[in-house]
């Protein structure tokens, strides 16, 4: 029991310190399950987590398969109709039902398209495996930003730990230096109890801390198609670039390569050609007939489709044009979309870095400096503990607020990247992209 005074003056102690004493004893259990998961945890790097997500996210898969099916079909569209071979029988005698009593001959028919219409699909199978090839690249660019959002957020989960602990190493220096002053009669029991509150605040905050970390960890091994129970560890250290490109040259890069505009850009090549597939419509179409009789003599028969209904084709062209059109509004209202979304992202990409900067530069050291000068100075009796507390929280949401502003500069460069269409982060290894840095593999 902690006193000051005599008589009234007296307050006991004892029982909330015992409460705070079952407390921490709980609390340190768990410190302890934690620390021991650790001494299993495996250590991923980004750049090994991008990969590995490129290689197994099964929606990346999926869009690679749809390219290859895309690449597939077009040698298709220049081959003909596959060719009819029959048998046929006539001149049967009225009343036989004996098919030999008739004249026997093979048939083999063939219908040819108008060449125009043949080279009219093949471009539009062309564009559609461009498309899919887009798509492609834009699966790649959003998981990789997936992948690089859910490892900060691990990363802050472990740092934001990382700073609690060292927090609540450092309490214990504040609750002895209050104890003893109160002790001796130079602070209030107000001071011991401000200590504990902070203590068991700290002790909750770490908790909590502790129990949102596997959430995180969770939607990365989502997108990394993990299932098993290893726990992974963060890099200690972000390295981010400390420039980024001209917003100009963005927004350029952007509008030439991102692959959601090369996707509706390959679409709109498909509706021209679908257009022109349209007015060959009117166009006839050609049917070869070879007969062979199995006595004597053979029969030829050339036919042509005649698009006498043409008001159906003519529906047809303006149904396409209408399509194209509107495929065609949609492309321009993605590239005004993507020049507004580079901008947007730049400023929060920016402020991010200053802020980063900022925090890392002269906010965490002076605040780390300004807590061990108030230690000092509340031993010596300059400051209250008031003072003390405040300074020392602070500091945490100092650091707290480093590695937020790390993990959002990081998001903002993610983002960034989907938008453009390529890495710019330099920090990594080109290596793990593959094609243009994409991450995109080439078809056999």
């Amino acid at each position: 029991m902690l006193e000051k005074g005599s008589g009234s003056d007296i307050i006991p102690l004892g029982r909330s310190m015992l409460k705070w004493k079952w407390i921490k004893y709980g609390l340190v259990f768990l410190l302890i399950i934690f620390i021991a998961s650790h001494a299993q945890a495996e250590k991923v790097p980004l750049a090994q987590v991008i990969k590995e997500a490129l290689d197994s996210n099964s929606e990346v898969l999926a869009a690679r398969s749809k390219w290859e099916s895309a690449r597939e079909k077009i040698p298709q569209m220049l081959s003909l109709d596959d060719p009819k071979i029959g048998l046929e029988y006539e001149q049967i005698p009225s009343g036989s039902r004996n098919l030999a009593d008739g004249m026997k001959m093979y048939t083999a028919k063939q219908m040819i398209l108008f060449p125009g219409k043949i080279y009219a699909e093949w471009q539009m199978a062309k564009a559609e495996a461009s498309r899919q090839e887009a798509n492609y690249k834009a699966e790649v660019l959003e998981i990789s930003s997936q992948v690089k959002f859910a490892y900060y957020d691990l990363f802050y989960a472990d740092r934001a730990i990382e700073t609690m602990v060292e927090i609540k190493n450092f309490l214990p220096r504040i609750k002895k230096f209050a104890e003893t002053k109160y002790v001796v009669g130079d602070a209030g029991q107000a001071d011991v109890l401000m200590a504990n509150i902070e203590d068991l605040m700290a002790d909750n905050e770490l908790l909590t801390m502790q129990q949102e970390r596997p959430v995180k960890q969770a939607m990365l091994k989502a997108l990394l198609n993990r299932d098993d129970e290893i726990m992974m560890e963060t890099e200690a250290v972000l390295i981010l670039p400390g420039t980024i490109e001209a917003g100009e040259e963005l927004e350029k890069a952007a509008l030439q390569g991102r692959p959601e505009l090369l996707a509706m850009k390959a679409e709109l090549e498909a509706k021209d050609s679908a257009h022109l597939r349209s007015k060959m419509e009117y166009l006839p179409d050609t049917m070869l007939k070879v007969k062979k009789r199995v006595a004597d003599g053979w029969d030829a028969m050339f036919s042509f489709s005649v698009p006498l209904y043409f008001w159906k084709q003519s529906y047809g062209v303006s149904s396409v044009g209408l399509e194209r059109e509107a495929a065609e509004a949609s492309y321009t209202n993605m590239k005004n979309m993507t020049v507004w979304m580079i901008k947007e992202s730049l400023v929060m990409a920016d402020a991010a870095r200053r802020t980063t900067k900022l925090y890392e530069d002269k906010i965490v050291p002076q605040s780390a400096q300004a807590l061990k000068a108030a230690l000092t100075a509340y031993q010596s009796g300059k400051v209250d503990f008031q003072t003390l507390l405040n300074i020392e929280r602070t500091y945490k949401e100092a650091k707290l607020k480093l590695y937020g502003s790390q993990v959002n500069y990081g998001k903002a460069l993610a983002e960034l990247e989907r938008i453009v269409g390529k890495p710019l982060d330099k920090s990594l290894d080109p290596e793990i992209f593959g094609i243009e840095g994409l991450g995109v593999k080439e078809l056999n």
